[in-house]
């Protein structure tokens, strides 16, 4: 009796072991594949229809070469139909042949009395399972977990009623392990396909809520364009209809065409900015120094900082800094991050550039002495129409990080609430590109 117990557990450990080993085979490939799939294209075998057949053919193979024993030798089982059926949903015929031919080659290599049982059945979900598939994609999640659920009953008890009529076996000696077969396969092939159906629900909110994204992004767009585009639009209609209505000299009249030419020019300077952001265009990339650049930028904006009474400050300099940039663009992203320094200090104070590098990096700073900003805040620049000013667009920052981007270079911001902030320009040091 005890020696009959021992086997038992004996049969239930080795039972246990392949059953986890089985169920591990086909989890495997689904779990890889969402690893390695780019976000946003884990559409399984719409998107990736040969590299989820391999897995799936791997999961097959690996299934039949570890199989369990189910309470007694004579029954060998394994799970190869799970990917089978699950490859013939969610794929297509040609990818349910493949798995056939993997499945059936491998079960024809392994032999045994079963072996033709055991091809045919798998010959018939290979046939049958894929013109389920347009009706399985239609149904709601309970309708396919049932909908597999019964596949795979269906294919078992055509093994079961297949080796009752040409081995003899007596059904009702073996229907209690069929059950188990059928409870187990079942239950392994249902989560299966919630799995997926769960990844797939996923990969869908992801999707849709990159499309809200873009769809904000665009009316953030319409509404800074809008917004901006008015105040200059509104001025040249007030000089147009006053020159209509009134017979003004002609000293006045140049003055208002002047006023006019200023606003037009305002708004192509605008439209363009926004160009800038939506589709960067730059001219030939050169290699500059960042020292004499930065004196060049400074120059510029020294009457602007004045006027708000902020100190320019040059710390310290690397003379030989050289980046590979579109010297323009370089230029009005430098003074846009200045600008913004200076006006972030409306009781003036001191604002700091220093430039830095290594053998393969270059660093350009930017330090004032600021309002500052929340970690909150500073996620959201150069976002659209993202600013802390009171009448600001985000359009600055906007183009800011797009042309930085745009040349290989990133920008890093430290900032503290009420205590300043240090923008950092980094950009591949010039010898990277003269090594390449």
């Amino acid at each position: 009796m005890t020696q009959q117990k021992e086997m038992e557990m004996t049969y239930m450990e080795a039972m246990m072991t392949g059953m986890i080993n089985n169920i591990f085979f086909i989890i495997f490939p689904i779990i890889i594949y969402q690893m390695l799939a780019t976000a946003g294209q884990r559409n399984f075998f719409v998107s990736h229809r040969v590299t989820m057949t391999v897995l799936f053919s791997i999961s097959i193979i690996l299934c039949m070469l570890f199989p369990y024993q189910f309470l007694t030798d004579q029954y060998i089982f394994d799970l190869r139909q799970v990917p089978m059926i699950v490859g013939a949903l969610y794929g297509d015929p040609l990818v349910s042949a493949v798995l056939f031919l993997v499945s059936s080659g491998g079960r024809f290599l392994i032999g045994g009395d079963g072996m033709y049982i055991a091809i045919f059945n798998q010959f018939v979900i290979a046939a049958g399972v894929p013109f389920l598939r347009p009706l399985y994609m239609r149904l709601k999640r309970f309708g396919k977990i049932v909908l597999v659920f019964c596949i795979s009953i269906a294919s078992l008890l055509f093994n079961m009623l297949a080796g009752a009529y040409f081995f003899g076996d007596p059904i009702h000696d073996i229907i209690g392990i069929w059950v188990m077969l059928i409870i187990n396969q079942g239950t392994i092939i249902v989560l299966t396909a919630l799995m997926i159906e769960h990844m797939q629900r996923q990969e869908y909110l992801y999707n849709s809520l990159l499309k809200h994204e873009k769809m904000e992004t665009v009316s953030h767009f319409a509404a800074a364009v809008s917004h901006e585009l008015r105040n200059p639009l509104q001025s040249i209609k007030g000089f147009i209809q006053l020159m209509k209505e009134y017979d003004y000299s002609r000293e006045k009249q140049v003055e208002f065409h002047s006023l006019i030419l200023k606003e037009i020019n305002a708004a192509e300077d605008l439209i363009d900015d926004y160009l800038v952001y939506a589709k960067p265009t730059y001219g030939q990339l050169e290699p500059i120094t960042v020292s004499t650049e930065v004196h060049h930028v400074l120059k510029i904006m020294a009457p602007y900082a004045n006027g708000k009474d902020v100190k320019m400050q040059i710390g310290d300099m690397d003379e030989t800094a050289e980046i590979l940039v579109d010297r323009q663009k370089f230029q009005q992203a430098l003074v846009n991050i200045i600008r913004n320094g200076v006006e972030s200090m409306p009781d003036g104070g001191t604002l700091a550039i220093a430039a830095k590098s290594s053998p393969a990096k270059v660093w350009i700073e930017v330090t004032d002495e600021g309002v500052g900003m929340t970690k909150e805040e500073v996620q959201r620049l150069g976002e659209p129409y993202f600013s802390n000013k009171i009448k600001g667009t985000g359009l600055g920052m906007m183009v800011t990080y797009s042309i930085v981007s745009q040349m290989n270079g990133q920008i890093m911001v430290d900032s503290q609430k009420g205590k300043g902030t240090e923008f950092t320009l980094e950009f591949p040091n010039i010898a990277t590109f003269e090594k390449k």
